[in-house]
């Protein structure tokens, strides 16, 4: 608190007397560190903005895309990102991108929303060499190439690009899959896990549960459904509520069990109604 208040008061003169890159960082104190002021925020960036500040303007623009803060005003947030990506704003390129892909505020032209991506991915952009990484995996504008997809993907996972990591982790993780690859599955998963990815979490449990690959270690199993549960994940929910009904990995309590199932019961996806018939059995 006392360096964000020292911050604060280091570049308000700066703002102040019209430093735009002061004022888009300013902007940033009040967006996102406490005491947060939001509309204070847009003020600032609305000022850095009009002067041709990049990042702000794409920050300007997303909050009026979504309506976050100010009154939604798509036109308005894609005048803005346009700006940000005609000087080369790499966010701002990756959301017209996805824009002209989708047909959102923009007329759709995926043509061009692979041009925008791939400006965007050779400034580094992670999102946008996803992106690029999904096209390729479902032959979207381009020929479909698993290979290029792959290639796409891994270079946004090494920047911990955490859907790239999960894509690559199913897609080698299914056993019925055409790109079925043990080894890589297991790397990507842990490397999933790293980033508390819900979905590597539950699959590196599953392949811990049943020595899959790796040593059987059912406590380990039951930690990362843990993990996994309290970040939301229905199914990992489910999975640890039968590690705590059964004793696999815990030790065995069935009130436990239970309210696991509960928590899971409570969530629209396909744990609700296993979780709902487990705890009819047990009630």
């Amino acid at each position: 608190m006392t360096n964000t208040r020292q911050e604060r008061k280091r570049l308000l003169p700066k703002a102040q007397a019209g430093d735009a890159n002061a004022q888009f960082d300013l902007g940033c104190e009040f967006d996102f560190e406490p005491p947060r002021d939001r509309r204070r925020a847009v003020r600032l960036y609305r000022a850095a903005a009009a002067q041709g500040h990049a990042e702000a303007q794409n920050f300007l623009g997303e909050m009026y895309r979504n309506g976050d803060v100010v009154t939604q005003d798509r036109r308005e947030g894609m005048r803005l990102l346009t700006l940000a990506a005609e000087a080369g704003e790499s966010s701002a390129l990756t959301s017209l991108g996805y824009a002209h892909f989708y047909g959102e505020g923009k007329k759709k032209d995926r043509d061009l929303a692979l041009r925008y991506y791939r400006r965007a991915a050779a400034n580094g952009h992670d999102a946008a060499m996803y992106n690029i990484g999904l096209m390729y995996k479902k032959g979207r504008v381009v020929k479909q190439s698993w290979k290029k997809a792959v290639e796409w993907f891994t270079k946004a996972a090494k920047q911990d690009h955490v859907a790239s990591i999960s894509t690559l982790a199913w897609n080698y993780n299914d056993e019925d899959g055409a790109h079925f690859d043990d080894q890589r599955a297991i790397h990507w998963l842990k490397r999933g896990v790293k980033l508390n990815d819900i979905d590597c979490l539950i699959g590196l449990g599953v392949r811990y549960y049943h020595g899959d690959g790796v040593k059987e270690d059912r406590a380990k199993a039951a930690e990362l459904y843990r993990l996994a549960a309290d970040s939301g994940g229905s199914w990992a929910r489910y999975l640890l509520g039968l590690c705590y009904r059964d004793g696999d990995g815990v030790r065995r309590n069935r009130k436990i069990a239970l309210t696991w199932f509960d928590r899971a019961a409570k969530d629209e996806s396909a744990a609700r109604k296993a979780a709902k018939g487990l705890r009819k059995e047990m009630v």
